[in-house]
């Protein structure tokens, strides 16, 4: 009993501790951040809806933009995107006679490798059709586009009894071994088909070869008609449309094979709608446009090529009805007609500016002369021819 009220006394002559109010002034800004909860810095604003997390953005403060954020098939995918981006933007190029930007990543020994494969399908397909080179179609046929090929320096035809054997790499071109075969320039040889098919009324020119269905000449109706088809077609070769249609096939099989791998599904019908068909369409106007000054500078009248499609639109109508420009691969004949026209001023240019048409008028201012020094002008109706 003692013992603890001993120990009792001992406790009861601890110091006691009296708990006085604080001022607020005397709380220091240490003990004020020690005991504070949100994040150091100036106030931030946050719009109404937007997450007030530290980093901002949702998701607990990860930027999706951050690359250090990004999983690795992520880091893959966004290296393979900016790779596919350089390569395309690199390899973008204007063609020569419009302009026009295009990609174009094909190497000229490649190219003249598909012009080699095409070549040898040709002789393959229209084996047994190709009229002989005496016939008198295929010799008018040729007078017409040897002209087109010396007016505008783009080489000379083969000889007619080469193209129908099988030829090796190495002859099927003569110009530089380092340039695309469509811009081989004045050593390039071109190889002629003339197809006995009336129900196909077409012609067509790539990597060289050109081929005329006989179905295209009564809608030509004249040289200076087939000299516009014959324009429009070699047009196409000389912009290398082909190897352009090659390139952009590339670009299709990768963007496909990304969206699949995102899971996103990839859809053909909507890429030719708004990709391959315009695009077509733009190459056609753009051989239109080449081709009118092809034959010009040829000496045929630039009048003809507008007036050939007018017959073509016909023909269209006649055959397949209405014609749905946004769902076809050809502009309408109407469109091309029109637009033609409107070049003509410079398709007449063009062709007064061509030595050969000058030569042209000079033998032909020449010939009048001639005449009139030995017969009376007033008397020239008497002339029979």
């Amino acid at each position: 009993m003692l013992s603890s009220l001993a120990r009792l006394a001992r406790c009861t002559r601890l110091p006691t501790q009296h708990r006085l109010p604080v001022h607020p002034a005397q709380i220091s800004i240490q003990t004020v951040r020690r005991y504070n909860n949100y994040p150091r810095g100036p106030p931030r604003y946050v719009r109404f809806g937007e997450s007030e997390s530290p980093g901002g953005g949702g998701g607990g403060g990860r930027n999706p933009w951050d690359m250090r954020n990004w999983d690795r098939p992520t880091k893959i995918m966004a290296g393979i995107g900016a790779f596919a981006v350089v390569y395309y933007v690199s390899h973008l190029e204007q063609v020569p006679e419009t302009g026009r930007w295009r990609f174009m990543d094909i190497s000229p020994k490649y190219e003249a490798l598909l012009a080699e494969t095409a070549h040898q399908q040709l002789l393959h397909e229209f084996k047994g059709k190709v009229l002989p080179p005496n016939h008198p179609l295929t010799r008018h046929i040729r007078r017409v586009v040897e002209r087109i090929l010396e007016a505008n320096g783009l080489g000379t035809l083969e000889a007619p009894e080469i193209h129908t054997r099988l030829k090796s790499r190495k002859d099927i071109w003569s110009g530089e071994p380092d340039l695309p075969p469509d811009v081989g320039g004045s050593n390039r040889q071109w190889h002629l088909f003339v197809v006995n098919d009336d129900r196909v009324v077409n012609a067509m020119a790539s990597f060289g070869d050109i081929v005329v269905f006989t179905g295209i000449l009564p809608v030509a109706k004249d040289e200076n008609g087939l000299a516009a088809v014959l324009g429009h077609e070699i047009g196409h070769a000389v912009a290398r449309h082909a190897s352009e249609r090659y390139s952009s096939a590339k670009v299709f099989i990768l963007l496909a094979t990304i969206l699949d791998v995102i899971g996103i599904p990839f859809s053909s019908i909507l890429a030719q709608l708004l990709f391959e068909l315009p695009n077509s369409r733009a190459q056609e106007m753009e051989a239109d446009k080449i081709g009118l000054r092809l034959s010009a500078r040829a000496c045929y009248d630039p009048e003809a090529v507008p007036q050939m499609f007018v017959r073509l639109g016909q023909l269209e109508r006649a055959t397949s009805g209405r014609h749905i420009d946004f769902l076809a691969t050809h502009p309408a004949s109407e469109k091309r007609s029109k637009a033609l026209r409107e070049m003509l001023p410079e398709a007449y240019a063009a062709q007064a500016a061509s030595p050969m048409c000058g030569s042209t008028a000079d033998h032909m201012a020449q010939f009048r002369d001639t005449w009139l020094g030995v017969l009376d002008p007033d008397r020239m109706s008497e002339v029979r021819w």
